[in-house]
């Protein structure tokens, strides 16, 4: 996958996430979205998600509170029905994430080295790519 153009989370997006979602905002939270996930809320996170559909600032943003949810969880994400719904959810909207699923692919390591996630990614990136 070529690397699409950057994208990055809105001050609107957080200031609105972490108002409903009572997580913490202060200026020095440089990574934001990922320092306030926690796996324990994936579920809260999902709802919102489907939720805010049409909402795509709002949902890139929340996209990778998800993500890193996911990722710090990092066990049995194989058999969580929850992650093949949420990727299909990003595949469905692949423009508004395209920079999301290649970061968090991390084309530019070995898997072994790459996020938990990162096998995931790579495949829902290869089901955008056109075949030959």
């Amino acid at each position: 996958m070529k690397e699409p153009p950057e994208r990055y989370w809105t001050r609107a997006s957080i200031d609105y996430l972490a108002g409903r979602l009572s997580l913490p905002n202060t200026p020095d939270m440089q990574d934001w979205a990922f320092q306030v996930a926690e796996p324990s809320d994936l579920d809260l996170y999902l709802a919102l998600f489907a939720e805010l559909q049409g909402n795509e600032d709002l949902r890139f943003t929340l996209a990778d509170i998800i993500i890193q949810a996911f990722e710090s969880a990092h066990e049995y994400l194989d058999d969580d029905p929850r992650l093949a719904d949420f990727l299909n959810d990003l595949l469905a909207n692949f423009d508004t994430h395209a920079y999301q699923v290649w970061y968090w692919a991390s084309f530019d390591v070995d898997l072994e080295d790459a996020w938990s996630v990162a096998p995931f990614m790579r495949s829902l990136a290869t089901q955008t790519q056109p075949s030959s």
